[in-house]
């Protein structure tokens, strides 16, 4: 993507982030461009990539929605990236460079810098780099455009359901990374790809999705949502 369309990309993520659109919501393109500056022409491209990448969908010739959330759509998107992300990260044990496990190391310390801060667009990006890393260190295109795809749709349930992005009181308050279950199992999956056991991150790979997954169980209402 060009200049304008990685920022329309970025910029519309951010706002699904801070709930400005609820699940089932339809995205104008004009109104979207009008509040963040830019030309549609970048807009309709950023969401026709994220359509394809799964966290947004289209109907027909009626534009871009967010996707309605079910208990029984997160369970499969769930299951689905838990099986696909520990295969990567069993391949990604065996196929990691020097240079992978310094890039790990910086996003990792990342991670626990914006978590600390409560800094929830910064995490939530380094959060994707993290997961979509796997993908690239596997060196396996297939299963990372399936990773990836997977990723973005749980990332809705996440978006809208996980307490950490929901808005506190708390919110202006630092955090120990060091009580973060997610910041300690990104570790484990990561430690475990540097000392090249495969078992072991495919294990700590698909236990991290399954506790996302379960944080999150019994909050999304049975029959779906159409706003928060």
């Amino acid at each position: 993507m060009g200049t304008a369309e990685s920022k329309a990309y970025e910029m519309i993520v951010g706002m699904i982030l801070s709930r400005s659109f609820a699940p089932g919501d339809r995205l104008v393109e004009s109104e979207i461009a009008q509040e963040i500056g830019l030309s549609r022409t970048p807009i309709r491209s950023a969401m026709r990539q994220l359509a394809a990448e799964g966290l947004l969908e289209t109907r027909g010739n009626k534009g871009c929605y967010i996707p309605k959330l079910s208990p029984k759509d997160m369970n499969e998107v769930f299951k689905a990236r838990a099986y696909i992300e520990g295969k990567l990260a069993f391949e990604a044990a065996y196929a990691r460079t020097d240079d992978d496990i310094s890039t790990m190391k910086q996003l990792l310390a990342e991670d626990k810098l914006y978590y600390s801060e409560r800094r929830h667009k910064e995490y939530a990006e380094v959060n994707k780099k993290i997961h979509l890393m796997l993908g690239k260190i596997a060196r396996n295109s297939y299963l990372e455009r399936f990773a990836r795809q997977l990723f973005w749709r749980s990332e809705l349930y996440i978006f809208f359901f996980d307490r950490f992005y929901v808005p506190t009181e708390a919110d202006g308050l630092l955090r120990d990374p060091s009580k973060s279950v997610s910041c300690n199992e990104h570790d484990g999956i990561f430690t475990a790809i540097e000392m090249s056991d495969g078992e072991m991150a495919e294990q700590a790979a698909r236990q991290h999705v399954y506790t996302s997954y379960s944080k999150m169980a019994g909050r999304v209402p049975k029959s779906g949502i159409m706003g928060i």
